[in-house]
């Protein structure tokens, strides 16, 4: 039996005269105990929460997406008054240099330690070729610096 099939049984069992008579039985037998009102208000709640969790969600992609506004904002201010950081943004610029020198201390040490990778062939002695596992090395950095810079 096919998905399409199952599908077209269960309409029929909801369409049929036991079913809906049920259903209405229920509804009366609900309204006349006031389940009918305590149902409705449970569902209105959970309806009110739904729409607040999902606004909640949008409201934080919402303040992502303006901490990443600032970051630009930031970032073009910073490249065009690097050179003329005055008032209280000068200790800011100068610390954005120091960070900007230790990063490129620490890439060109990557590129030491990956260029003593490349003269490892595989010897005489038939010791463990490193050469191709420079390409794995590399996306495993890249990988690891956008984990960072995700966060």
């Amino acid at each position: 039996m096919e998905l399409k099939d199952i599908l077209d049984k269960a309409k029929e069992l909801a369409a049929s005269e036991t079913v809906t008579g049920a259903v209405e039985k229920v509804k009366d037998a609900a309204a006349s105990t006031g389940l009918k009102d305590v149902y409705e208000k449970g569902a209105e709640r959970a309806k009110s929460f739904g729409s607040a969790t999902k606004l909640t969600v949008e409201l934080n992609r919402d303040h992502k997406e303006l901490e990443r506004v600032f970051t630009e904002i930031g970032k073009l201010y910073y490249e065009q008054c690097s050179g003329l950081g005055d008032g209280f943004f000068a200790p800011l610029f100068e610390q954005a240099e120091k960070l900007k020198e230790a990063i490129r201390e620490k890439e060109s040490k990557i590129e030491e330690y990956k260029a003593s990778f490349g003269g490892s062939e595989t010897d005489a002695a038939g010791k463990e070729e490193l050469n191709g596992d420079i390409a794995d090395f590399e996306s495993i950095v890249n990988q690891t610096e956008n984990d960072g810079t995700s966060v």
